[in-house]
Formats: structure tokens, sequence, C-alpha cells
């Protein structure tokens, strides 16, 4: 295959939007595409190599805040770009990231935060008021004092999808990655899949590169999709995972013989769950997304959930 002279300032854009650098350079390097442009391809080696530089500065980071946590005995886990790129892509280079995410046991949430606070780690945004970490919030971003960014989870999602999640349940097993000598705890198969879903239906910036893990998780790790099907029947959130399969099968054009697929295309989704889906997959404000939980959670918290919400500013 090669790329065509045409086909130059689209790939550029997707490789600086979708952060694709690594998939294209790998490919290059092993002859699967053929990149005539010499100026191009210079200049793709050139941002793959500066992205794996940051994921090595990344990657020491995390051994850091191990520390950290390990010592405050906080159970928490890698995930999502760190944990899949040495778990399920042979080639961890293909994989680049920009940020640390971390998941911290909801018990255990308070000591994790801390711990970074105690160590020179800041928060720029503000608290919202109240428990609303605990109740309902997705997390908190934390800055190194050399301007790194630490993104720590409290749940997958906010809004009509998180707040029913167990966290709990997906702290009962786990696998682990080495980096520098130090093991790392990440989720199992089935449950990074099931972020990386909750990613490709609501995270921010999903794009290609959120597809693409679906795919690999499902395809070459062969992680349990059936698992992640059943903890988000759990969690009233079967659609954030049927539609993150369905996307990444027709974006991608992957087989939809594939069982997976056949199971997210058969499970029903509700008005109410597709306006939801919406309202992440078009990017909305903050407040715009959280009120998507009013109508999944108990009616004697709404009053106070709306509260917190007007006294937050996007």
């Amino acid at each position: 295959m090669a790329l065509q002279a045409d086909e130059v300032t689209t790939v550029s854009h997707l490789l600086q939007y979708d952060s694709l650098s690594g998939f294209l350079a790998v490919a290059a390097i092993d002859s699967a595409v053929s990149i005539p442009d010499e100026a191009f391809l210079a200049g793709l080696m050139d941002l793959w190599h500066q992205q794996l530089r940051a994921c090595v500065i990344l990657e020491a980071l995390v051994v850091r805040v191990a520390t950290l946590l390990d010592d405050a005995a906080v159970e928490w886990r890698l995930t999502k770009g760190a944990a899949v790129a040495h778990l399920d892509y042979p080639n961890p280079a293909v994989r680049t990231f920009g940020d640390v995410d971390l998941v911290v046991h909801p018990a255990h949430w308070d000591a994790a935060i801390e711990a970074l606070l105690a160590s020179g780690y800041t928060r720029p945004a503000r608290a919202l008021p109240g428990d609303y970490d605990d109740r309902y919030g997705k997390g908190a971003t934390f800055t190194t004092p050399d301007g790194l960014e630490i993104d720590l989870h409290r749940r997958f999602a906010i809004g009509r999808f998180g707040v029913t999640s167990r966290m709990e349940q997906v702290f009962e097993s786990r696998d682990s990655v080495v980096l520098a000598g130090r093991s790392i705890p990440t989720f199992c198969a089935s449950d990074r899949l099931l972020h990386a879903c909750y990613h490709a239906s609501l995270g921010g910036y999903r794009y290609l590169r959120a597809l693409r893990d679906v795919a690999q998780l499902i395809l070459v790790t062969g992680a349990d999709w059936a698992d992640a099907f059943s903890v988000a029947r759990d969690w009233r959130a079967e659609p954030v995972v049927a539609s993150a399969i369905i996307e990444c099968w027709q974006r991608l054009q992957l087989d939809t013989a594939h069982p997976a697929y056949q199971r997210a295309i058969a499970r029903p989704i509700s008005r109410a769950d597709l306006r939801a889906l919406e309202v992440f997959r078009t990017e909305r404000p903050f407040r715009a997304k959280a009120l998507t939980a009013i109508g999944a959670m108990p009616v004697l918290d709404v009053p106070r959930y709306l509260w917190t919400l007007v006294s937050h500013r996007d």
C-alpha cells in the first residue's frame, strides 16, 4: 500500500488529531505502507519520536506516583493508554499516550487525594461542593511541579452512565505491567475493554485511537467481551459497550459477523440512553453531560445534585 500525494494532508491531520503516528511509523518501517514523500516521512518519524520521549517521561511519573499511593496503602489501577500499550499491543511503541490515567478504589479516594497534595501535586480545578466527588464525580486532574498531568479517576464517566456504576467490581481482579522494575497494577483484560468502551462512547478526545483500542482488546488480546457486557448490565450501562463496539466495527470496517458486534446490535437502546450518548458524542459542556444523570438517580438526590451543578461554571 502506498500513501498517495493527495492523501498526505488528510493523513497529517489524523496523525495530529488522533495521535496515530506510531501506527503509521511502524507500518512504514515494516514496509506495510510505502511513503514516497520523504519530507512527510521524516516529519512522521520526528513526531513519533517526540511522542515516545513523552511516554517515557510519563512512565517515570507513573513509577513515582505508584510509590506515593502504595506507601499510603491506596488500592489503584493504571488504565487507558499506558496500560493498553504494554498489555494489548505486541509493540508498545505503536500506542503512544499523552497523560497518566489512574483509577482509585472508592474506599481510598480521600487517601489518594491527600497523598498527592502532600507531595506537592496541585489540583488546578476546584472540587465541587459537598460530597460530589464521592457520589457523582468522575475524578480529578493533578499537575506535577514540572507541569505533567495525572488524571485520577473515581468513575469511568460522569452523568447517566457514571452514577450507576459500582466501581468496586473492577477491583476484584487485576493484571500488571513492570516499569523500571516496579510492578504496576492494571485492570484485567475485560475491565480494560469496559473502560475502553466508556472512553470510546463517552470520553473527551475519543476519536479513532479510542476505537482502535476497543478493536485491539477484542480481536487481538481476546478480552472477554461477554464479561464486559455483564458488568455493564449490572451498571445499567450496556448501551455504552454496545455503542462503542458498533461504532468501532463500522468506522474501522471490521467483519460484522463477529459475535461481539452481533451482540451489540442486538441490544435495544432506549431513547433516553440514545439522548445521553449523543450529548457525549457531540462534546457538550460539562454541565450538559452531568445533567444526563438526572433520570438515573434516586428522585430525592436530584435537588442537591442540581444545586451542585448550578454552583459550578463550565
